[in-house]
């Protein structure tokens, strides 16, 4: 065994010191025994006279893998190719290390043997009735609960009944001996246990971080971390968060805190963590240095969910564009925010290709982009203006994300647009035509859900689909009345609506999904839009599955529109018109979607 094969700082030893080193690297093990007494003395020994702790890497053959040389409190264990094991499987190596002192396993040690996937962890020192072993490994969940592994460890037993060198000693019946079908019998139960805690959460399992200052809007933040993750397809297995005023500028988390919640994640088989709010670049390579699990945050999953969910090629250049303006200052050096695990979370979509590029052809890139997407502004000015030759009056349907507008415009168009159950269902903006008596026509527009601090990114890449809104003739505010952070919703949308230049346009209030309230809610919601101030905009109770609800708000869209002067003229065919459906106010319900009511 080389020099080089010892892991740690050995400027300062004697040249015997290093030797002797070297022949703790050239010992073996019988495969089915943890260490050998020779071994282990000769281990403990060393690290007194050093005054310095060593460990040792044996494989399962019993050979050692790396002697590692640490400091008087603490041993540096180096990292491996392959960070964890696979599908619960472990890592084929077992840590043998020295202490100075009779002491426990530390909470670092126990970290090391989750992160590292290790075997075991044996630590031996001497204590009065001569050498003692301290062990643990890692064991399946039997708690029912998200986690996959937890920590086991055995009361502290004389080296004499771990090596069974004496008969005469009883050693405790449970103690991994034979090593070589303890480890066949424990990796068996991981393998199950992983295979068992994935079956029940469909999905990559992740784990989100949440920072907040304790205000009245934490709850909602949480739940909205939580259904951004269900849409993009995570499995979250537990939301971490702490209180402080600002994430912490170089850890997010703190450091303590930080290590504590990787361990976690090992645990329970974790895959990718989450950050909320928005993870500086700086902050994104310290957590990738800390571990190799994917790390992303808010942003970066929204990115990813409207990447999902594009369809036109209008749609796929401005979710390409709003992910490499997003992560382009982010693309320095190499970590895991820039690579593509997991399935692609936070990489998914018409850009995944270019995440990883240099900033030069990104630059470039984006350049492109916005050429196109000025051509996609031009088209829309066109069409502006050619509904404004004819007059043709729009109603945009605005609201904060899964309140109901799509289902909204089929249960009032007769549409078949898609309608789920999920954050930002509905991503190109879908317009319809719809006939009232009279002969009177309008247009009614759906566009892209809102949601509280809405990344600049994709403002600014949508910003030819938005700018429809500040040219509208109505606005119908969608509003979940089911949700209790409606209010907040509402101003999100409303400071929204203010940076589009929208503030001035007409709107009704639309409060959705009422079929969901019980009659208490119910009276409560009416009673809360009785005492709004007489400025207010006009409310409607509606539940977008019965067509029938919507009538009273399709009698004040045709007033609105017609006090206004706009609808006055049977409408030419001109326009993007998609479809064509005359609400009738006194024909029967024959056509009410049958849709959840989301969108």
């Amino acid at each position: 065994m080389s020099q080089h094969e010892i892991y740690g700082d050995t400027a300062n030893l004697k040249a015997s010191h290093v030797k002797a080193l070297q022949r703790l690297g050239e010992r073996t093990v019988q495969p089915d025994r943890v260490v050998s007494a020779a071994l282990a003395r000769e281990l403990v020994e060393l690290a007194i006279e050093l005054n310095r702790r060593i460990g040792l890497f044996i494989d399962r053959r019993g050979r050692v893998a790396r002697v590692i040389l640490g400091d008087a409190h603490s041993l540096q264990l180096p990292e491996f190719a392959r960070v964890r094991g696979v599908d619960g499987r472990l890592r084929g190596v077992r840590l043998v290390l020295a202490h100075l002192v009779p002491e426990p396993l530390s909470r670092e040690e126990l970290a090391d043997l989750t992160k590292l996937r290790l075997d075991l962890l044996v630590a031996l020192h001497r204590g009065p009735a001569g050498l003692q072993a301290d062990l643990a490994c890692l064991a399946p969940s039997k708690g029912g609960g998200t986690e996959t592994f937890v920590t086991r460890t055995w009361p502290r037993t004389s080296l004499s009944a771990l090596v069974r060198d004496d008969e005469d000693i009883e050693a405790p019946p449970d103690l991994p001996i034979p090593l070589d079908g303890f480890l066949r019998e424990l990796e068996a139960e991981l393998v199950a246990a992983t295979a068992r805690a994935r079956a029940l959460l469909q999905g990559t399992r992740a784990m989100a971080l949440l920072v907040h200052d304790g205000g009245a809007a934490v709850p909602a933040r949480k739940a909205e971390l939580r259904e951004l993750c269900r849409t993009a397809s995570l499995a979250l297995v537990e939301l971490v968060e702490q209180r402080r005023p600002h994430p912490d500028p170089r850890t997010f988390f703190g450091q303590g805190k930080l290590r504590e919640v990787l361990v976690r994640a090992l645990e329970q088989d974790v895959e990718v963590l989450v950050c909320d709010p928005e993870l500086t670049a700086s902050q994104a390579r310290t957590i990738a240095d800390e571990t190799d699990l994917k790390v992303i945050d808010r942003t970066m999953l929204i990115l990813d969910i409207f990447a999902r969910h594009a369809k036109s090629s209008d749609g796929k250049l401005q979710v390409e564009l709003a992910q490499l303006r997003y992560n382009l200052p982010k693309m320095v050096g190499k970590g895991t925010m820039m690579s593509r695990l997991a399935g692609g979370i936070g990489g998914r979509g018409p850009g995944e290709t270019k995440l990883e590029i240099d900033r030069r052809r990104a630059k470039d890139r984006i350049v492109d982009l916005e050429r196109r997407l000025g051509g996609l502004r031009k088209r829309r000015e066109q069409q502006r203006a050619e509904r404004r030759r004819t007059r043709v009056p729009v109603a945009a349907i605005v609201g904060y994300t899964n309140a109901g507008k799509s289902t909204l415009l089929n249960a009032v168009t007769g549409s078949n647009v898609d309608a789920e159950d999920k954050l930002f269902a509905t991503l190109d903006p879908t317009v319809r035509r719809v006939r009232f008596p009279h002969d009177h026509e309008i247009v009614l527009l759906d566009t892209v859900g809102f949601i509280r601090d809405l990344p600049p990114a994709l403002m600014q890449a949508f910003s030819a689909t938005l700018e429809e809104l500040a040219d509208a003739d109505l606005l119908l505010h969608v509003v979940d009345s089911a949700d209790p952070d409606q209010e907040q919703q509402i101003a999100s949308v409303e400071t929204i609506l203010g940076e589009l230049g929208a503030t001035k346009v007409t709107r009704l209030m639309v409060y959705n999904k009422i079929d969901t309230l019980d009659e208490t809610a119910l009276v409560r919601l009416r009673e809360r839009l009785a005492n709004r101030g007489i400025d207010a905009p006009r409310a409607f109770l509606v539940s977008a599955l019965d067509r029938r609800s919507t009538r009273s708000l399709m009698d004040a869209i045709e007033d609105t529109l017609w006090a206004r002067g706009r609808v006055d003229r049977r409408v030419a065919e001109h326009g993007e018109v998609a479809g064509e459906f005359e609400f009738d106010h006194e024909a029967p319900d024959e056509r009410a979607p049958t849709r959840a009511n989301e969108g």
